[in-house]
């Protein structure tokens, strides 16, 4: 082997692991991010002398609104669970609407088992990848790991899926349940 193709191996490495940090750091920070909430309140001293405070300035009475005090409010909360739920929901369904209609109609298999079968097959390929470019023992061990959990989860996927043999099954079975059902009611 000539030593400039090590080099080059190791630089496409680098450029390879630098893409996929960039990758993840921008799906991933913006679900951890703090939010800036900039909130204005008024208050204000009504007739009884109850103090009153708002952020809504269209509720102050109008006699109240020369006496009003504002107040700006900025804080840094974090995120809740929600929030994140709905932002990878979010970001799911914009993920699943770009790669629709991507997975090829494999003969014999349902419209929904294709779609299994080629995202599981683009999963592996990414992970193998993973694993035989990566130097790290613990990264190659759970790309590792992540195949084998992804061999064990297509066959399970594939058969419990829309039109798959579980569904096939079941039909199979309510039908022959009506015909028993039929011949119930038949007998005198």
């Amino acid at each position: 082997m000539a030593p400039g193709s090590k080099q080059g191996n190791n630089q496409r490495r680098w450029l390879l692991a630098i893409w996929l940090l960039a990758v993840t750091v921008s799906l991933v920070m913006p679900l951890a991010s703090n939010e800036a909430l900039a909130t204005t309140m008024y208050s204000y001293i009504d007739e009884q002398g109850t103090p009153v405070i708002t952020d809504n300035f269209s509720t102050i009475p109008e006699r109240y609104r020369a006496r009003v005090k504002t107040t700006d409010q900025i804080s840094t909360t974090p995120q809740t669970a929600g929030t994140i739920q709905e932002r990878v929901s979010n970001l799911g369904s914009q993920l699943r609407g770009m790669v629709s209609g991507a997975a090829p109609n494999i003969s014999g298999l349902s419209p929904s088992q294709s779609e299994i079968l080629t995202y599981a097959g683009l999963a592996a390929i990414i992970l193998l990848v993973a694993m035989y470019m990566s130097k790290g023992q613990w990264v190659r061990l759970l790309a590792l790991w992540c195949l084998i959990m992804l061999g064990l989860a297509t066959p399970v996927l594939m058969y419990v899926s829309k039109d798959g043999p579980m569904d096939m099954m079941k039909y199979k079975a309510s039908q022959v349940e009506k015909q028993n059902q039929n011949r119930v009611q038949q007998i005198p």
